[in-house]
């Protein structure tokens, strides 16, 4: 199973330029944990990203609200290939301890993919697990 199949493509994308505040309530109208910043110039072209806990941290910290949201932004942006195995995404996750990763296709932005994404879908869980292993090591039946 790959990464693509899993993947929300109905992403929510800004430009870098948005305010902290307009980046918080884009994320709230969308009922979603991390909005892509994307190039002003070429939209597919994921440039940052910024996630709830990105949000939290820069209201704890007495950032302005209405400054830029590249200034709070995570500019290192995580990211698997469409047809990478959904594996590679969780160990990304577990690794970097992140809840999303952007999916891309051909260097151009195809997706997000979260650990929601993967919690809720239960063949996911199963490959992820490699779930045949996983029963067999612990001594259960599958």
């Amino acid at each position: 199973m790959s990464a693509a199949q899993f993947a929300s493509t109905d992403v929510v994308k800004a430009t870098p330029d948005i305010s902290i505040k307009e980046a918080a309530k884009m994320l709230k109208e969308h009922n979603i944990g991390l909005l892509v910043l994307v190039d002003r110039e070429d939209q597919s072209r994921a440039v940052g990203v910024v996630s709830e806990r990105d949000l939290v941290r820069a209201v704890a910290e007495g950032v302005d609200p209405s400054r830029p949201v590249w200034d709070i932004a995570t500019r290192s942006v995580i990211s698997v290939e469409a047809d990478d195995p959904l594996s590679k995404a969780a160990e990304l996750m577990r690794r970097h301890n992140i809840r999303h990763v952007v999916v891309v296709k051909d260097g151009r932005l195809y997706g997000v993919l979260s650990i929601k994404d993967l919690v809720y879908e239960d063949n996911a869980l199963k490959v992820i697990a490699g779930y045949d292993e996983w029963t067999f090591e612990r001594g259960m039946s599958a």
